[in-house]
């Protein structure tokens, strides 16, 4: 038996409704260093009859700690937290995600009639550093495209972290290999050998500088002084130290 949906066969009810429609996104994307900062360009948020969009900075780890609403005559503003400005009483302000939906517009007066308004935020991130976002929040009509705007961090920002600088890494070769040449000229004078303790503690800092550690903290974890380490490369780079005589 055939199943109906208002006089209209299901399966051919489902047919009818668009692909676009059902796979329509939910969330738009906006990089943080296009609503912040130097680079950022204006961004336009619609916001539609019957459908609250969210702006969610959960993502950059940020802390939304002041808003301002420019007009408030067509679009309310609410968050998932108080704010100092929108909650009378708010001792430790922040909020990580703010709402929008559209209203019946409201005369108020000295504020003009217009389409569009503008949105402050200003976030605090975990370290203290603070930044300000703008967006030009706009009415509309229609289908909703999105129901949230979610603000990442940007891609470049990514790759740019922190690695291990090229000068540092030769730098660091350079203090093994005039260390390893200390020890060679230690052997050739008598004052050690392959099978002394010493050089298997020796080989243990090595191989802590190899691995990405300081010279002091490298020295520290094998049990070597500083001041042998610094014989140990005088030895290297001086060939007079093989004529003084002087034991390690």
């Amino acid at each position: 038996m055939k199943k109906f949906l208002i006089g209209i066969p299901l399966g051919l009810a489902f047919a009818c409704v668009p692909l676009s429609t059902i796979a329509a996104p939910v969330v738009r994307t906006i990089k943080q260093t296009q609503a912040s900062g130097t680079t950022a360009k204006l961004q336009t948020i619609n916001v539609w009859n019957g459908h609250g969009v969210a702006i969610s900075f959960y993502e950059i780890g940020e802390t939304i700690k002041k808003v301002w609403l420019d007009d408030p005559s067509q679009i309310l503003l609410d968050t998932d937290g108080c704010l100092s400005g929108l909650d009378q009483n708010c001792p430790n302000p922040g909020a990580g995600l703010i709402h929008l939906r559209r209203i019946k517009r409201v005369n108020i007066p000295g504020i003009p009639q217009t389409s569009a308004t503008l949105l402050t935020v200003v976030t605090q991130s975990s370290s203290g550093e603070r930044k300000t976002y703008s967006f030009r929040l706009a009415t509309s009509n229609g289908t909703p495209k999105y129901s949230q705007v979610t603000i990442l961090l940007d891609v470049a920002r990514e790759q740019t972290a922190p690695k291990p600088q090229l000068q540092s890494l030769v730098k660091t070769q350079q203090t093994i290999n005039q260390i390893r040449g200390g020890i060679v000229v230690a052997i050739k004078s008598g004052w050690m050998n392959q099978q002394d303790e010493l050089h298997q503690r020796l080989q243990k800092l090595i191989g802590y500088l190899q691995a990405g550690d300081d010279i002091s903290t490298a020295a520290n974890k094998a049990s070597v002084s500083q001041d042998l380490v610094n014989k140990l490369i005088a030895l290297n780079n001086t060939s007079d130290n093989l004529t003084q005589g002087n034991g390690l």
